[in-house]
């Protein structure tokens, strides 16, 4: 069984801050992004991929291909990393059974009928509702972290500023 090291929202999926910074605290050697647009994009399926140095496999599926191989292996045994573009395929996958435990938001972007919460992570209501739901029905933590050095910003503080 694979040993999921680190389960993060990141709407920019494979990028700089996972391969140069992430990859020196954690110890992976394959990343899983969950996306079924993405995975039905071939080319910029390559183009993530090749963003990845070449000691890390990466895998992009669709949410059912994504289940169907984690209820088949696990992953194999390999340190992962899952990706997932928003919160809502996130939620998706966690309520169909993959058993996350900590979510780590890193990249959601900011638009007029979002609560900026943190750098680089603004959220609305759908999307907190749905936190909140995992948190409180799935025993689901999240957290928020940019990047390794910045201190996590725990889930109660999350909607501390959410509902301010």
């Amino acid at each position: 069984m694979a040993k999921i090291e680190l389960a993060r929202v990141d709407f920019r999926l494979i990028h700089g801050q996972i391969i140069t910074r992430w990859r020196k605290v954690i110890n992976i050697n394959k990343i899983v992004v969950i996306d079924d647009i993405l995975a039905a994009d071939e080319f910029m399926t390559k183009v993530y991929a090749s963003a990845a140095p070449s000691d890390i496999t990466v895998k992009v599926s669709t949410e059912e291909k994504a289940l169907r191989l984690w209820n088949k292996n696990q992953y194999g045994t390999a340190a992962v990393m899952i990706l997932f573009k928003d919160i809502a395929t996130c939620s998706r996958m966690i309520k169909e059974g993959l058993p996350l435990t900590e979510v780590q938001l890193g990249g959601v972007p900011h638009t007029e009928e979002k609560k900026l919460i943190m750098k680089a992570v603004s959220l609305n209501n759908g999307e907190m509702n749905l936190i909140k739901e995992l948190y409180e029905d799935y025993e689901v933590n999240f957290t928020i972290q940019v990047v390794p050095e910045n201190a996590k910003m725990e889930y109660a503080e999350i909607v501390k500023i959410f509902n301010k």
